[in-house]
């Protein structure tokens, strides 16, 4: 059983190392589990898969979608396009060919799936005909070059925002080791390119755990704010509604404290890497439509006694009743 995969490249507001604190609060026992803003996925690959539960995985960034998709489904088209082949050290050569030792198939072949439409002894023409277009569509998922590309976008560029590039050396061959754990993690995860908001109210339901790490407020530079702020209350405004369980990150500001003030609010803060002076913090918020307390009994000691007590979770706002019980 996969039990961790650490995320295969670095993403603005990337939880990596807020996992296991975000984590601990999730109710256990659903089936299942949903990121609309996916990102980099480090939380749902810190997870272990979980027989009987649905792990989905979206983001509106169809190049995004796109990376997470050829990882899962085209590993090793996506390791020869990034040039990590051929393989020159025995080291990693090993931990490759262990890789495919005990790698399952999980997708056939889509050129494949196309060749046999041409064999009348299986479909009529007016079956492939029909059929043709939705392999077709398919395979346009599959964009190995562009997956390569954006990959290296991301990993050339300052802080991983993909717009500015970073003057700094890259040996791609020492990421190698990321691709296959995350792979096999995404084995059994469904990946979608939908809009966070639409994609909530389709999967949302009773004993459906929804984990949602929106741009943070005031972040979002390329956004008009006022359109920024219609959006933060239209997410909340579906979030409140939800049938299943919630749990929403973002960043410590009295506006999302006021906005979320039905839900229960936990703080904590966490190392700013963005910032240019050392030693400077970040406030961050977890929001719950569900009582959170009982999770919180055994905080984490993952971290040094300093780490540890700036990423302690702290209950600062407990509203009225809770919107759902668990």
């Amino acid at each position: 059983m996969v039990d961790i995969a650490r995320p295969l490249f670095p993403w603005v507001g990337g939880k990596e190392k807020l996992a296991p604190y975000i984590t601990q609060i999730f109710p256990p026992n659903v089936k299942q589990y949903l990121e609309p803003f996916g990102g980099s996925g480090s939380v749902l690959l810190s997870m272990a898969p979980v027989p009987g539960r649905l792990d989905i995985y979206n983001d509106l960034n169809a190049e995004l979608s796109n990376l997470i998709l050829c990882v899962k489904e085209k590993t090793n088209v996506l390791v020869k396009e990034l040039r990590f082949l051929p393989i020159h050290s025995r080291e990693v050569f090993d931990f490759y060919k262990d890789f495919l030792d005990h790698k399952e198939v999980t997708l056939r072949n889509i050129q494949e799936e196309l060749e046999v439409l041409d064999d009348r002894t299986c479909f009529t023409a007016e079956q492939a005909a029909e059929l043709r277009p939705i392999l077709l569509e398919r395979m346009e998922l599959y964009d190995v070059q562009r997956a390569a590309a954006y990959y290296l976008r991301i990993r050339g560029s300052f802080n991983a925002t993909t717009t500015s590039f970073a003057v700094k050396g890259m040996d791609l061959s020492r990421f190698l080791y990321l691709f296959f754990p995350a792979a096999e993690r995404l084995r059994d995860v469904a990946i979608e390119n939908k809009d966070a908001i639409q994609i909530i109210r389709e999967r949302d339901g009773p004993n459906r755990l929804t984990y949602c790490d929106p741009p943070y407020f005031g972040a979002e530079r390329s956004y008009d704010s006022r359109i920024a702020i219609k959006y933060h209350e239209r997410l909340h405004r579906v979030l409140r509604n939800c049938q299943g369980p919630v749990v929403v990150s973002y960043n410590d500001h009295e506006y999302i404290r006021f906005l979320y003030k039905d839900f229960y609010i936990l703080s904590f803060v966490r190392d700013n890497p963005m910032a240019k002076r050392e030693g400077a913090l970040y406030g961050e918020l977890l929001m719950t439509n569900y009582d959170p307390t009982p999770f919180l009994a055994d905080q984490l000691t993952l971290f040094s006694d300093l780490e540890t007590e700036k990423l302690r979770l702290k209950l600062v706002h407990i509203p009225e009743r809770a919107i759902i019980t668990l």
